[in-house]
């Protein structure tokens, strides 16, 4: 499987290891820090099949990976119905607990090697036939298939995550 990594294992990101792991075929690109919108330029990718994936944390202590387009806005609202839990149990993840998942902050991703994280992914994110996503630092993007990320991420919740209410 082709993984295109230009750097020693040792200085990737601990999430990569749920690709690695799932045995799904990925590409990595390094670039200059893309840690919000307005950098995601830095990248050189397609920013309208980009992914990009915000961590929470609920009451419970379990962490929430949710993944929306790049160019989309989440509906809080619309997670904690997916998640069965109520809007104010959304908590930001704190960076330590990016940390314990292999990420920082500005680079995380919709994958983990923990089975405990609960990934939501955007439905619409399933009809490209690529993504570009965080690989667990802001200098690294992880290009992958819908297909690929759901092999990693087998227990995935599907929703729609963006849409405004009608």
């Amino acid at each position: 499987m082709p993984h295109n990594e230009a750097v020693t294992t040792t200085e990737l990101p601990g999430a990569l290891a749920a690709l690695r792991a799932a045995e799904v075929e990925f590409k990595l690109h390094h670039h200059p820090p893309a840690r919000n919108f307005d950098e995601l330029h830095l990248t050189g990718l397609d920013v309208s099949t980009s992914a990009k994936t915000l961590a929470f944390t609920l009451a419970d202590g379990r962490s929430v990976l949710a993944a929306i387009p790049g160019l989309a806005k989440l509906r809080y609202p619309k997670l904690a119905a997916a998640l069965g839990v109520s809007r104010s149990a959304l908590r930001p993840a704190a960076p330590e607990t990016l940390a314990a998942l292999g990420m920082a902050p500005g680079g995380v991703a919709p994958f983990t090697t923990d089975s405990q994280v609960v990934l939501v992914l955007e439905r619409t994110l399933t009809e490209h036939p690529v993504l570009y996503c965080g690989g667990g630092s802001p200098e690294l993007s992880v290009e992958l298939s819908p297909t690929a990320l759901l092999q990693a991420m087998p227990a995935a919740i599907l929703a729609d995550l963006c849409a405004e209410e009608a």
